[in-house]
């Protein structure tokens, strides 16, 4: 877990909203837009890895979106 409980409340958003909508996103396309393993992101939105480089992941990838789709 993140030591920040909003980064975990915004990974398991993140992934509730993955599983509902995979037509538009997966973890696949979320880690080509932001030039990281598909397997980094599964392990930074499972909150299996938490450094600091995850957790700004995280963050990214919800804010990216919430800007495209009102997440």
């Amino acid at each position: 877990m993140f030591i920040r409980t909003e980064t975990n409340e915004r990974a398991k958003a993140i992934l509730s909203w993955l599983g509902s909508h995979k037509k538009q996103e997966t973890q696949t396309t979320l880690a080509k837009k932001f030039g990281k393993s598909r397997t980094f992101v599964s392990l930074s939105l499972n909150a299996q890895s938490v450094t600091k480089a995850s957790e700004s992941l995280v963050n990214d990838i919800y804010e990216y979106l919430q800007k495209k789709y009102g997440l």
